[in-house]
């Protein structure tokens, strides 16, 4: 114990109150120690254990918001972007005309009320010419959807065919449940290329068990083809288009020409590199509606 050596009454100027000031022997280089004003004391050991819960919130915050990156990036590894459409927002997407203003209009109220979409199971069927920017759109909604803390899948129709058959015959692995299952997991499944070479029937009925598995869980699906109403109709089967159809789905034609090449040289896309971690949900932009007698047209 320290030895006191002398005690003194004090008075504190910042309190205005008097305090016995007891002074002990110290060691080392501060050989005598005396307490200072209580309130004072009382004060600072206030303020130290502030700082400590500052720093400690800070650093919880930290390891939060780190935590949440690798979350962030785990889910665009897992989702199948391609590198190039990683990049692509509502933001950068170039609508001149009246018929890009709708699809925009469209792609941009579905990510915005993907939760919704959840509830109903409703699907978007993107359709037209090639290079008229479908993929761009459907990707800044699984953009923005991942960054909102959902998953997001993007898959050729061919892909998706191919690796439901790959269990065939596989005694030890997935079976084809099993497959269709793990599709109807992801919150969004994006199907490209659907149409561009002729299905079979079973290529139909596979499309299909996805579709109609989806729909029973309410996950919403885009597909993105070249073919219009009807030739989806024939090519995916009714059953399919009814699914799509289901809770509010739409139809969203990109009639107009080649969109790729007005913006092959467009300097304001971003490139795929480090798009990782550095994708911001795209700005909110006025909710708009698509006119009800283009749903489903041609």
């Amino acid at each position: 114990m320290f030895e006191v050596i002398r005690t003194e009454t004090k008075q504190c100027e910042r309190h205005g109150i008097e305090y016995q000031a007891s002074t002990v022997k110290g060691f080392g280089p501060m050989p005598e120690i005396t307490n200072g004003c209580p309130e004072c004391q009382a004060e600072a050991l206030a303020a130290a254990d502030q700082a400590e819960r500052v720093e400690q919130a800070q650093e919880q915050r930290q390891q939060r918001s780190e935590a949440a990156r690798r979350h962030l990036e785990m889910r665009y590894q897992m989702s199948a972007i391609p590198p190039r459409y990683l990049t692509r927002t509502f933001d950068n997407y170039r609508a001149v005309d009246v018929g890009q203003q709708k699809a925009l209009a469209a792609c941009q109220q579905f990510a915005d009320q993907f939760g919704s979409r959840l509830e109903t199971g409703a699907g978007l069927i993107l359709s037209g010419r090639p290079g008229t920017g479908k993929t761009h759109l459907a990707c800044a909604i699984a953009n923005q959807v991942i960054s909102q803390g959902r998953s997001a899948l993007f898959i050729t129709v061919a892909a998706l065919v191919r690796k439901i058959r790959s269990t065939y015959g596989n005694r030890d692995g997935l079976s084809e449940q099993d497959v269709i299952n793990d599709f109807s997991r992801v919150d969004l499944l994006i199907v490209d290329e659907v149409g561009i070479q002729r299905g079979t029937d079973s290529e139909e009925h596979l499309l299909f068990e996805v579709l109609n598995d989806r729909n029973s869980y309410y996950k919403p699906t885009i597909l993105i083809s070249n073919l219009n109403a009807t030739q989806m109709g024939e090519y995916i089967g009714e059953r399919s288009m009814d699914r799509m159809r289901e809770g509010g789905g739409r139809f969203v034609p990109f009639n107009w020409e080649s969109y790729r090449t007005k913006v092959a040289a467009d300097e304001d896309l971003p490139t795929a590199k480090g798009v990782v971690g550095t994708l911001q949900p795209p700005r909110a932009v006025e909710q708009a509606v698509l006119d009800p007698s283009t749903e489903w047209s041609h």
